[in-house]
C-alpha cells in the first residue's frame, strides 16, 4: 500500500515521467542561443543504452508534448562536393651541384578559385612505390602554409595482395586556391609522377568525430582452432551499438601486413548467422629509409545491432600481433530540432518502441547542411522513477460497445488494417469544424458498428490550411481590405484556432500599418492599427501574422497612405490539430463525426495512456471527410444540423405564427 501511494505521489509530481513510463532514462537539454533551430550532439556511449539507430529518442517539453527532431549521423565518408584540380606548374631540381644529389620535385595545383576541402586525391600512374610528400596551401599563390609535412603515398604488394593509397585526408578543413606538393627522391631513382588531382569537402561539424581505445582479449573458444586455421580471434569489450565507422589496430610490431575482419556474433540462442561488419587489410613498415616507410592501420566498418564484437586477424603463419589494442573511430550523432525556448528533456531506453514519424523529415536536405544552429547540451543522466518494463497494451481490448451510426452526420474511411497493432491518425482542421468544441462526438467504429476504443492526444500537430484571398471592393479612403476565408465551411462553434497566418505578397518593398478583423464585425473601424507589414530587399519570405482567432472568415485592413494597394497572392493559416491513437484488429474501421446528442466516450484504454505514448503507433491513413446519408433521413436530423441560434429564432417565429392564428380564430368566433 505504501509503495502504491508513493508511485501515485511520484506520478502526480512528474506527469511527464508517468506518460513516458516506457522509457528508462532521461536527460535535460539546455539550448544556448536564440536561433530557431537547435543542434544537440549526443555522446557515443548514449547509444549503448538507447534502442538501435536511436529509434527510441524522444524530445519532450515540460507539458509532455513531443518536440519533432531529425537524427543526423555525420558520416565521415560522405562527401558534399568534389572539384577537379589542374596542374599549374611542375618543378624538378637537384638539392646540390653533385651527381649524387637528391632530386626535389614540386607540383603546384590550381583549384580555380578559393575552395574549402578536407580530402586531396592524387592521380598517380605508377605502381610499386612508397613516397612521403609535403602538402602546402595558399590563397594568393605567393604565401604558403604547411598543411602536413609527412603524408604517405603507397602502392605495394604484401602477402600477395596489392595495397594502394593515393588519397590524403586532413584533420581539419583547408581553404585555399593553390596546393603545393613536394617530394624528394635519391639521385638515379624513379621520381614521383602526378597526372592530376581532385579535392573533396566532407561534412564537418564541431566535435563531429570521436575516438575510443578499447581493450581486447583472446576468444578462448577459438584458441584450439589455430593449428587448423592461422587465424587469431579477439573479443572487443565494446557495444556494437556505438556509432563507429572505422576500426584502427594498435600494436608494437614494426612490420606486418594482415587481413582483418570485424564480426558481430548473433548469440547461441538464435540460428541467425554472424554478421560481418567490415573487412580490410592493415599494414606497417618502419624502415630507416623514410621513402619506403609507411602504415595504414584503419579499415572502414559499420556499427551493429547490439551483439558481441569479434575481431578476426589472418596471421598467415606469423605470430599474433604484440600488445594489441583496438581504437574505434566514429561520427557524432546530432539531433536537429526547432527551439521554442521551453525546457526540453531527452528520453531514451525503450526497446519496444518504433521510430517516430515527424513532418520535419521532409526538411532533411536543408537541415543537414545547417551549421549556425543554436548549440544544445545534455544534462546528467537520470533514471525514470516511474519506468515499467511491460509490453505496451498487452491487455487492451480492440473492440467496445456497439452504436447506431445513423445519428452521425460525417465519416472518414480509414485504409484497411492489415495487422493487429497500435495505430495513430492525425485529425484535420476540416474534421474539427465538423465536430463539437469538446470533440465528444468523435468515434472510431469497425464494419459491424462496434466501437474501437481510442485515446485523444490533443494539440498534437500543426496543419497548414489554405485560405482563399479576395480584395474587397469597398474600403475606407487610403485603405485596402482583403478577405481571408478557409476552403471549407466552418461549423457553428469552430474548434480550430489559428495560431498564425502566412501571407504571400508580390511587392518587394513596403512598410504599412495593418489590423486583422473578424470579417463579420464591421463596427471595429475605430480599432487601432497594431500590425506592421514590412519587407526590405532581398527578403522574399511570406509575411507572418501572429494571431489567435477561430478558423473563420477574417479581414486584413491595410493603411496604404498614398501608395498603391499591396498585391497579396495567397495566405495559409496554421492550426493546431489533435491525433487519435487506437489498437485495432485486421479489417476496416472508420471515423464518425458530428452528433449533438453524443455523450463523451468512456473507454478502459484511458488507463493505459502512458503505454500508448510509449509505443510509437503505426501511422494510419484516412480518406476525405464525407457526409452520411443516414443522418439526413429524417426532418429532425436535418433540424439538428442547424445552428442553435437558427433553431431558437425558428421556434420563436413558429410560436408567433401560432399565436396570431389563434388570435384571428378567436376574433372570428367572437
Amino acid at each position: 500500500m505504501i509503495l502504491l501511494l508513493s508511485a501515485l505521489i511520484l506520478a502526480a509530481d512528474n506527469p511527464v515521467d508517468a506518460e513516458r513510463a516506457g522509457w528508462q532514462f532521461k536527460r535535460s537539454v539546455v539550448v544556448s542561443g536564440s536561433e530557431a533551430i537547435a543542434s544537440l550532439v549526443l555522446p557515443p556511449d548514449l547509444s549503448t543504452k538507447a534502442a538501435p539507430f536511436g529509434r527510441d529518442f524522444r524530445l519532450v517539453d515540460d507539458t509532455g508534448r513531443e518536440v519533432p527532431y531529425l537524427i543526423d549521423w555525420t558520416n565521415a565518408g560522405e562527401g558534399l562536393a568534389t572539384w577537379q584540380v589542374g596542374i599549374k606548374e611542375i618543378r624538378r631540381e637537384k638539392e646540390a651541384a653533385t651527381p649524387s644529389s637528391a632530386v626535389r620535385s614540386q607540383w603546384t595545383l590550381d583549384l580555380g578559385g578559393a575552395r574549402t576541402f578536407t580530402d586531396l586525391d592524387l592521380r598517380v600512374p605508377d605502381v610499386a612505390f612508397a613516397w612521403h610528400v609535403q602538402v602546402e596551401s595558399s590563397i594568393d599563390g605567393s604565401t604558403y602554409t604547411v598543411v602536413t609535412s609527412d603524408a604517405a603515398l603507397f602502392d605495394q604488394v604484401w602477402n600477395n595482395e596489392r595495397v594502394r593509397q593515393t588519397a590524403l585526408r586532413f584533420a581539419t578543413p583547408v581553404t585555399a586556391r593553390y596546393v603545393r606538393i613536394s617530394a624528394r627522391s635519391a639521385s638515379g631513382s624513379r621520381t614521383l609522377e602526378i597526372e592530376g588531382a581532385s579535392v573533396t569537402l566532407r561534412r564537418r561539424f564541431k566535435d563531429d568525430a570521436w575516438s575510443m581505445d578499447i581493450p581486447v582479449a583472446p576468444a578462448p573458444a577459438f584458441l584450439e582452432d589455430r593449428a587448423a586455421a592461422p587465424v587469431t580471434r579477439y573479443r572487443i569489450n565494446a557495444s556494437s551499438l556505438l556509432p563507429f565507422d572505422e576500426v584502427e589496430l594498435l600494436c608494437d610490431d614494426p612490420a606486418f601486413s594482415r587481413r582483418v575482419r570485424l564480426i558481430e556474433l548473433s548469440g547461441g540462442s538464435t540460428r541467425e548467422p554472424d554478421t560481418r561488419l567490415g573487412e580490410g587489410r592493415v599494414f606497417r613498415l618502419r624502415a630507416s629509409d623514410s621513402i619506403l616507410a609507411g602504415e595504414s592501420l584503419r579499415m572502414p566498418v559499420r556499427s551493429g545491432n547490439g551483439g558481441a564484437l569479434l575481431l578476426e586477424i589472418d596471421d598467415a603463419g606469423s605470430p599474433p600481433l604484440r600488445h594489441l589494442k583496438v581504437r574505434l573511430h566514429g561520427s557524432r550523432i546530432r539531433l536537429v530540432f526547432p527551439s521554442s525556448g521551453q525546457s526540453v528533456s531527452l528520453y531514451y531506453g525503450n526497446a519496444t518502441t518504433r521510430e517516430p514519424s515527424y513532418d520535419i523529415e521532409g526538411l532533411r536536405p536543408r537541415l543537414r547542411q545547417l551549421v549556425d544552429a543554436a548549440l544544445a547540451t545534455l544534462g546528467p543522466e537520470e533514471a525514470n522513477p516511474l519506468f515499467k518494463r511491460e509490453p505496451p497494451l498487452r491487455f487492451a481490448a480492440v473492440l467496445g460497445a456497439s452504436l447506431d451510426p445513423s445519428k452521425w452526420r460525417h465519416e472518414r474511411a480509414v485504409a484497411p488494417i492489415t495487422a493487429e497493432d497500435v495505430y495513430a491518425l492525425t485529425l484535420r482542421a476540416a474534421d474539427l469544424a465538423a465536430l463539437r468544441p469538446d470533440l465528444a462526438d468523435l468515434r472510431v467504429v469497425n464494419a459491424q458498428n462496434l466501437q474501437v476504443p481510442f485515446l485523444l492526444d490533443t494539440d498534437f500537430a500543426a496543419e497548414s490550411v489554405t485560405m482563399k484571398v479576395r480584395r474587397e471592393a469597398t474600403a475606407p479612403e487610403h485603405r485596402s481590405r482583403y478577405r481571408f476565408e478557409p476552403e471549407f465551411t466552418p461549423g457553428e462553434s469552430t474548434t480550430p484556432q489559428i495560431s498564425r497566418i502566412e501571407v504571400e505578397v508580390a511587392d518587394a518593398f513596403f512598410e504599412r500599418p495593418a489590423r486583422l478583423l473578424d470579417a463579420s464585425r464591421r463596427s471595429e473601424r475605430d480599432m487601432p492599427f497594431f500590425l506592421t507589414l514590412a519587407r526590405r530587399p532581398p527578403a522574399s519570405e511570406p509575411l507572418i501574422l501572429d494571431t489567435l482567432a477561430p478558423l473563420a472568415a477574417l479581414t486584413l485592413e491595410v493603411d496604404d497612405g498614398d501608395n498603391a494597394p499591396l498585391d497579396i497572392r495567397s495566405a495559409k493559416a496554421t492550426v493546431r490539430v489533435p491525433r487519435i491513437v487506437f489498437k485495432a484488429a485486421p479489417g476496416r474501421v472508420r471515423l464518425l463525426l458530428g452528433n449533438r446528442e453524443a455523450a463523451p466516450p468512456r473507454y478502459d484504454i484511458a488507463g493505459l495512456r502512458s503505454e500508448l505514448l510509449a509505443y510509437s503507433a503505426v501511422p494510419a491513413k484516412a480518406e476525405a471527410l464525407t457526409g452520411r446519408g443516414g443522418a439526413e433521413a429524417t426532418p429532425f436530423a436535418a433540424v439538428t444540423r442547424l445552428p442553435s441560434s437558427a433553431v431558437v429564432w425558428g421556434a420563436i417565429l413558429i410560436a408567433i405564427l401560432a399565436l396570431v392564428a389563434l388570435t384571428l380564430r378567436t376574433l372570428r368566433n367572437g
